[in-house]
């Protein structure tokens, strides 16, 4: 009980600081449908929803935060409408170890541990597609009621999975599909450095010296005579993620679709913060010591853009993602950068990509609460009913055409 009531106090806590779409006016998620009074009964909840976080990602003021509001938004539905049909909890420790055995224990013990029954249905939720490996712990450990749901995991994750697990129809992947909006910033930055070029090679050839036009990713205080790289001909991006491809494998296609669409003279740069899935203690030296790789990295690349001409970011980072933007926040920077699920309130010259899967969570387990086992969908992606983004809606004459833009 005393654990129970310590993660509804940071839940509760985290939707305090975390960044909010109730202030931009977004629309609320349909409240969990409260059941039928012959449903209801004094032995407690039926069903059970647990979520999983892995260690440190909550607090990133995105992604993991957005789904922890969902969380404490069931939470506080079921206890408005007086339902006591279905219990939704949450596991966020600090180590992967201790994760992977709690996932264990879980698996093992069906019982409501407020009442003498066991949960007739129980949906397991992994945050992160890369938890596919701890499935091989405990499935076996699952009755033929359990499910398991993967949020930003693909048909290839599922896949994987199926291939050394029985959990067959059991399971399931909910993903939000951002390949539109990646495609219309590839063809955003493409045509913002032929816009620039124009400009800085007509500056040059014709020997002037005084302040250059700029749009919105330099200042106007900016003086042409300090730069000394022109602009180059292709487009020169980097993509900075929270962990080592070859240790994570990331199915949601980015750096391939990318290589697609700006084609082959493009160069892009694959960056990491971390080469292995740690299996020690986060703490709070862990969290510094990443947050300074991250911001000494993009302080790294933003010199080397200005020595370069142009340069583009894309941050994908998770927690992590908080570095750069303290960079951004803290000096003058010389790249163009996209952020993904992250917490920009302020003039910092980046673009931000967000995931409502608190929303698509939310949408999620009101349809299973509803239909009998193991016959929700395996796969669901969603599309821009689901994702937001800041990117201008035209750039050098050519409109956007993929999605209503939310600014």
């Amino acid at each position: 009980m005393l654990n129970r009531l310590f993660y509804l106090f940071i839940s509760f806590a985290l939707v305090l600081t975390s960044c909010s779409k109730d202030d931009e006016g977004g629309q609320q998620p349909a409240p969990v449908p409260v059941p039928t009074p012959d449903t209801l009964t004094v032995e407690g909840a039926k069903l059970q929803v647990m979520v999983v976080f892995a260690p440190g990602q909550l607090g990133d003021q995105g992604y993991a935060d957005n789904v922890m509001d969902s969380i404490v938004q069931m939470q506080q539905q079921q206890k408005l409408g007086k339902a006591d049909s279905i219990n939704i909890d949450f596991i966020a420790l600090y180590s992967f170890q201790d994760t992977r055995q709690r996932l264990r224990d879980w698996a093992a013990e069906p019982a409501n541990p407020y009442y003498n029954h066991d949960y007739d249905r129980r949906l397991l939720v992994l945050t992160e597609p890369y938890m596919t490996r701890w499935i091989g712990d405990f499935d076996s450990l699952l009755r033929p009621t359990d499910e398991v749901l993967l949020l930003k995991a693909t048909e290839a994750d599922l896949q994987k999975v199926a291939a050394t697990s029985a959990l067959n129809q059991r399971l399931h992947a909910l993903n939000i599909d951002m390949s539109p909006t990646l495609r219309w910033y590839a063809t955003y930055i493409t045509e913002h450095l032929k816009s620039n070029k124009i400009i800085w090679d007509a500056n040059h050839e014709e020997g002037e010296n005084e302040e250059e036009e700029y749009d919105d990713w330099y200042d106007d205080w900016y003086d042409e005579e300090e730069r000394e790289a022109p602009i180059p001909d292709h487009v020169k991006l980097y993509i900075y993620r929270q962990y080592d491809p070859t240790v994570v494998t990331y199915s949601d296609g980015m750096e391939e679709m990318l290589r697609q669409e700006l084609g082959p003279e493009a160069e892009i740069n694959m960056l990491y913060v971390e080469n292995k899935l740690d299996d020690g203690n986060f703490n709070e030296g862990t969290k510094n010591s990443y947050l300074e790789t991250v911001y000494q990295t993009a302080y790294q690349i933003s010199e080397q853009g200005y020595e370069e001409g142009r340069s583009y970011f894309i941050f994908d980072l998770g927690v992590w993602n908080i570095g750069a933007v303290n960079f951004m926040e803290n000096g003058f920077i010389s790249f163009s950068a996209l952020m993904i699920d992250a917490c920009v309130d302020y003039e910092v010259g980046a673009y931000v990509i967000k995931h409502d899967y608190g929303h698509a969570l939310q949408d999620w387990v009101i349809d299973w609460c509803q239909q009998p086992a193991a016959t929700m969908p395996q796969n669901r992606t969603l599309d821009n009913g689901y994702i937001t983004d800041d990117l201008p809606a035209s750039v050098n004459g050519v409109e956007r055409e993929d999605m209503k833009v939310n600014n």
